[in-house]
């Protein structure tokens, strides 16, 4: 991504690589290494070795960041390491080969750098790539928008070396046009839109979704306990130091969510996603009702 004198100010001035992203975009406390070997599914008969093709993998993927910056380089660092929707995501194979994808409020595009540096392992080696994990996606394509101008400046020079493979833009989710893909990866970002505009959202990932397509869409599971609470806290304080205004948040309980997409015509699983973190998260796998 082509970083000019100004983008460069803000990503050197920003003590911590969360002034990207909002709270649920912020790279969680790396975890223990026990915590966060069972957390991704690396453990097992070879644990030690797991670890290590874990860690060799976030590397392989953070390092893209090095040319934009030290606060995107620590940003992809600490996101990979320590959230755990991005492991899921390869763990449990929910990307196909050759899938169109579309990530919206991508923020840095750290997905593309994950899915990129997972493509170019190999399966069969155990020291570089977890062994209980599904095959890595091949022949995927990825484009991603996002509000925020540095954000995607310091992704497309990370990720120029892929060419027609990543596209990242500046672009809001409630307007732009979304192409037609296999697979839409949202990750903590409706609850920023207010309740009419995360319905509309959402009909229109239906719409432009192939038959057999996926919505990835990871959710605060708002309720009345103290990590609800907290991640509704985190979400404030983050927006604040970013945009400097008091956010409004649209949150929803997990049901309530689940109700939203199958009003839309999506069958939704709910997979929980805050493990090893204090968030109140889960990844919901959305598929089009076969019937409609």
């Amino acid at each position: 991504m082509m970083r000019d004198d100004a983008v460069n100010s803000q990503v050197e001035a920003a003590s911590r690589p969360d002034a990207f992203a909002s709270a649920s975009h912020a790279p969680a406390k790396p975890l223990p290494v026990e915590a966060a070997a069972q957390s991704r599914g690396v453990s097992g008969s070879a644990p030690d070795q797991s670890q290590r093709a874990f860690r060799q993998l976030v590397m392989r993927a953070a390092t893209r960041y090095r040319p934009a910056g030290r606060g995107p380089y620590y940003f992809a660092r600490g996101k990979l390491r320590g959230d755990p929707v991005f492991a899921a995501l390869l763990r449990d194979g929910r990307i196909n080969d050759g899938a169109r994808i579309v990530d919206v409020g991508c923020g840095l595009g750290v997905l593309a750098a994950w899915l990129a540096a997972a493509e170019t392992c190999d399966p069969g080696s155990a020291s570089e790539w977890p062994q209980t994990w599904a095959p890595a996606p091949k022949q995927w394509t990825l484009h991603g928008f996002d509000l925020r101008n540095n954000a995607i400046a310091a992704g497309q020079r990370a990720l120029s070396d892929l060419g027609n493979h990543v596209s990242l833009n500046v672009g809001d989710a409630r307007d732009v046009t979304l192409p037609p893909c296999d697979v839409i990866v949202m990750l903590d970002v409706l609850h920023y839109m207010d309740r009419d505009a995360q319905q509309t959202l959402l009909k229109r990932t239906y719409e432009a979704l192939s038959a057999r397509g996926v919505l990835l869409l990871r959710v605060g599971d708002i309720t009345n306990d103290s990590r609800s609470h907290f991640t509704v806290l985190v979400d404030w304080w983050v927006t604040l130091l970013r945009d400097r205004c008091w956010p409004q948040l649209h949150c929803r309980t997990l049901g309530e969510w689940k109700a939203l997409l199958e009003s839309i015509g999506y069958d939704a699983v709910a997979q929980p996603m805050s493990e090893g973190t204090l968030f109140a998260n889960v990844l919901l796998i959305a598929s089009k009702h076969p019937q409609r």
